[in-house]
């Protein structure tokens, strides 16, 4: 290929027919030439109408990357190594893991870089994004799903733990989430740490607000900074000690009757 009386690289994406919303995508990536631009990423997102992607992978700019196009170019959101460490002729057995908006890249078995992405991706079709001016091999490419979470905040007790086990871990499961709470996840350290690891792996976020809980508002809080899809329940009547015309709201009376509105609600954030 020529641009302008000078050789362009060739660039190109590989698409596979399944749909991917979160678990591992894995491959063996080797180079016959690493002078740039050569670069080999696994697709972990594709928008086929924008031509929007998010990769994870080897060779664009520093040696490893999580990073993303839209209409402003490639935005990198997380890389280590330098570049001129890429060898041709070596096979790398990179894999990348989905969990929720967090992204972690592993190469040859050591977690390399990772990042949380400031947005949340739908289900897309996956492959391998390459680039370069020589050929560049890719073997045994594989995905692995994983069921997508759902992050439950909520006061402690009855009648919420009613409404957790009966309602809404019923109808996260209907659609392939599985529900979580904070005191179902907890390890030894910090808890804020698990917390914020919770948010960030899980799909969408669910919360109760109806009694007054500071723990709870800053939860909320943390998701909604982090532009993580939250839902948020009250019992009918109730004066929420803040509002957001961003974040849906239902408003409902009675333990059963969430049941509807919260089925509608998970869809669409879904």
């Amino acid at each position: 290929m020529e641009a302008y009386g000078q050789a362009s690289p060739a660039i190109g994406n590989l698409l596979c027919d399944q749909r991917f919303a979160g678990g591992t995508i894995s491959a063996k990536i080797e180079f016959t030439d690493v002078a740039a631009p050569a670069a080999c990423e696994l697709i972990l997102y594709y928008d086929p109408a924008r031509k929007y992607m998010v990769t994870a992978g080897l060779g664009s700019g520093p040696m490893f990357a999580v990073r993303h196009w839209d209409e402003n170019g490639w935005q990198t959101h997380g890389y280590a190594g330098h570049r001129e460490n890429l060898r041709s002729g070596n096979p790398y057995h990179v894999t990348a893991t989905l969990k929720g908006s967090w992204v972690r890249l592993t190469v040859d078995g050591v977690d390399v870089t990772s990042a949380n992405l400031p947005f949340a991706l739908p289900p897309s079709q996956v492959g391998v994004w390459c680039g370069g001016f020589k050929d560049i091999a890719v073997r045994n490419f594989k995905i692995d799903l994983v069921r997508g979470r759902a992050f439950v905040v909520m006061q402690f007790g009855s009648p919420y733990d009613q409404l957790y086990s009966e309602v809404i871990a019923a109808v996260c499961k209907e659609f392939e989430l599985d529900a979580v709470r904070a005191d179902e996840s907890f390890g030894p350290g910090l808890i804020i740490a698990d917390i914020v690891r919770d948010i960030q792996e899980s799909k969408l976020v669910i919360a109760e607000i109806s009694p007054s809980n500071p723990n709870v508002y800053y939860e909320v809080g943390y998701a909604h900074a982090i532009n993580k899809p939250t839902i948020l329940v009250a019992k009918k009547g109730n004066h929420a000690a803040f509002r957001s015309r961003r974040i849906p709201n239902s408003l409902l009376r009675g333990l059963y009757r969430w049941e509807e509105p919260l089925r509608g609600r998970t869809a669409k954030t879904r």
